[in-house]
C-alpha cells in the first residue's frame, strides 16, 4: 500500500496540482463552499465541498473538491476581504464574488481565521446574516 504526504497529495497527486507550492500552512477537514447573489441577497450553495489547506505560494487557499474535479483556489493578496460567523468564513475575492465557506470544525474555522487575518483584510464587510 503507498501512502502519500498531505504536500504529495496537494502539489503533486493531482491533475491539476500544483509542484510550486512551498508549504501547507492549516488545514480544515471538511469544508462546503457556499456563493451570495447580491442582486437577490441569497446565499447557494456551490458544487465545492472537501479539504482545505491555506498554501504557501502567493498565498492561496485550496478546498480539494470532493464533488468533481474543479478544486477551489483564492489568492489571500491582493483585493481579497474577509469576515467570520463561526463556523462560516465569509469572504469578497478579487472578482467581488462574496462566497462563504462552512466548516464542519468551528474550531478549524477559527483557526483558518487567524491565519488569514496574518496575510490579508478583516474587514467585517457587510453581507446577510447565514
Amino acid at each position: 500500500m503507498c501512502v502519500f504526504s498531505v504536500y504529495d497529495i496537494i502539489a503533486k497527486g493531482t491533475e491539476d496540482g500544483d509542484p510550486f507550492i512551498e508549504e501547507i500552512l492549516i488545514t480544515a477537514a471538511h469544508v462546503t463552499v457556499y456563493e451570495f447573489n447580491i442582486d437577490l441577497s441569497q446565499w447557494s450553495r456551490k458544487d465545492v465541498e472537501g479539504s482545505l489547506f491555506v498554501v504557501k505560494r502567493n498565498t492561496q487557499f485550496v478546498v480539494m473538491n470532493q464533488r468533481n474535479t474543479d478544486n477551489l483556489v483564492e489568492n489571500l493578496l491582493g483585493d481579497f476581504e474577509f469576515e467570520v460567523q463561526v463556523p462560516y468564513l465569509l469572504y469578497r475575492n478579487a472578482s467581488q464574488e462574496v462566497n462563504g465557506i462552512w466548516f464542519y470544525n468551528a474550531r478549524e474555522c477559527e483557526e483558518v481565521a487567524n491565519l488569514f487575518s496574518r496575510y490579508c483584510c478583516f474587514t467585517g464587510f457587510t453581507t446577510v446574516a447565514v
